[in-house]
Parts: C-alpha cells; structure tokens; sequence
C-alpha cells in the first residue's frame, strides 16, 4: 500500500509554489513582449498569471475527483485481493468467478474446492484461483495443474485467476497450449474487485492512522530532507528561481533560488558520506 500514500507537506507546498511561479513567469513574459520591461507589464503579468493558476485549479479538482474515484477502486482492491487471501480455496475461488461475472457473461453451474465450473461463449469453462503472495512467480507446473484440472471437468477454455506475477516461462507456455486459457493478471484482478467494492473513508481513515509513527530524530529528518532522490528536483527548483531572478530583476527570487542549489549540494553530499559508510 505504500504506493497510494500521498506525498510529504513539504514536497506538495513546493509543487504548488512551482505552479504559481510558472503561471505568474507565463502571464509576465506575455505582457513584457507586448509592453517591454516596464512595471505596469510585471503588474499586468502577475494578475494574469493568476488568472491561469485558478483556471489550472479549477481543472486540477475536476481531475483529482477522477483521480480519488480511481484511487478508491485499487485501494479498495488491493484490500479485498488481502483478504482473499486469507480464506478457503473454495471461498476464494468463488469470490474470484463473482469478480468476473461483469467482465464475462459467465454462467456459474458448480463451484468446486478450487475452483468454479460454469458456462461461457457456448462451452464449459473452468474458472481457477492460484492465491499466492505477490512475491512468488507463478510457475510452469502450476499452469499445468490447471490445465489439467480443466481436461479432467471435461472443460472447453480455462480463466486462471492470479493473485502473482506469471513467470515468462510460464507466460510462454500458456500461449502454445492447445486448451484456450485466460490469464486475469493480479492488476486486473485488482480493478475487477474495485470496481465492486471501492474503499470507503472509514478504510481510508484506518490506513491514515495505520500510517502515523513516532517523531523522528533531527538525523532522520535531515536523512529525509537530503534524500538522494530529492536531488534532481531541488536542482529544478533551484534553476527555475534563478531563471525567475534573471527575467524579472527581483531580488526574491536569488534567495529561494540558493536555498534549492544549496539543497542540492547537500544531496549530493549526503549520498556520497552513505557510499563512504557502506564501504
């Protein structure tokens, strides 16, 4: 789940600063083109830099509503794919087929312990639930169980639900069978069981709190503050005020503009005392 853990406050109030300033760098180059370098120019650019950021705001809440909506599915997803694991080979099997049923207009006929027997495009399908941990590749001898347990239903195609990567041996040998096979790979399985039972916030509120730890050490925070990922993106920071401090002659902008390049030396810093430690 740490995928959908959203970003830290100092990284979303750096995004938003970011966006301000392109805005505001878009509306005043626009106005200094028309007018020249002149302060009615910078005024005028400002305001209109505004104007851009709220229309991007506007358009930016209609897509993070998208977002959240898609967000909930794989969140409530990846829930519900947990707890399959958990139950009876029986159970989970059946629980899988339930998934299918609006992506396939499968008739379900007999549910056996580990899997379920039905009807879909005018023949017997076999639907198979391999439940493993994400961690372990699904092999070439578990495709070939359930091949064979779809010949011994006397079954006409195979739907194998996985919880796991397939293999790409195991890929390569479900593609030359002569049986039909489907594979639902764990990401589809994820969407399907979503799309049925998204997250509600009270899931969502146990995750949050789930999340929260201790407070950390002045050392984790400068770890964290100095992270060898956050480099590149300081650099940018930095660059982009810079460039700012040039077009518009403003003495604000050097300041945050050296703060970001100091960062980044400080990244690249800290990286290279952590090369020095682990040797």
């Amino acid at each position: 789940m740490h995928r959908y853990r959203p970003k830290a406050p100092l990284a979303e109030a750096a995004d938003k600063l970011l966006r301000a300033l392109v805005a505001a760098l878009l509306g005043t180059a626009w106005f200094v083109y028309l007018w020249g370098v002149r302060p009615t120019a910078l005024t005028a650019g400002i305001a209109m830099g505004g104007l851009l950021w709220l229309a991007a705001r506007q358009l930016g809440k209609k897509r993070m509503l998208r977002r959240e909506a898609q967000m909930r599915q794989m969140i409530g997803g990846e829930l519900a794919l947990s707890r399959l694991m958990m139950l009876s080979p029986r159970h989970a099997a059946f629980q899988a087929a339930l998934w299918l049923l609006p992506k396939a207009d499968i008739h379900m006929e007999k549910a056996l312990p580990w899997g379920v027997l039905g009807r879909w495009k005018e023949g017997r399908v076999l639907i198979r639930l391999i439940a493993q941990h994400e961690s372990l590749p699904i092999n070439v001898q578990q495709i070939i169980k359930a091949v064979r347990d779809a010949h011994d239903q006397e079954a006409d195609r195979c739907i194998l639900c996985v919880t796991a990567p397939v293999s790409r041996e195991a890929a390569a040998y479900a593609e030359d069978l002569e049986m039909p096979i489907r594979i639902v790979g764990r990401e589809e399985l994820v969407a399907l069981a979503g799309a049925g039972a998204p997250a509600t916030d009270e899931q969502l509120r146990r995750m949050a709190q789930g999340r929260r730890h201790r407070s950390r050490s002045l050392r984790e925070l400068l770890s964290s503050v100095l992270a060898p990922a956050k480099a590149g993106r300081y650099l940018w920071y930095g660059a982009g005020m810079g460039l700012l401090g040039i077009l518009t002659r403003q003495w604000v902008y050097p300041i945050p503009a050296a703060v970001c390049l100091l960062l980044f030396l400080g990244c690249k810093i800290h990286s290279w005392q952590k090369k020095e430690e682990s040797w």
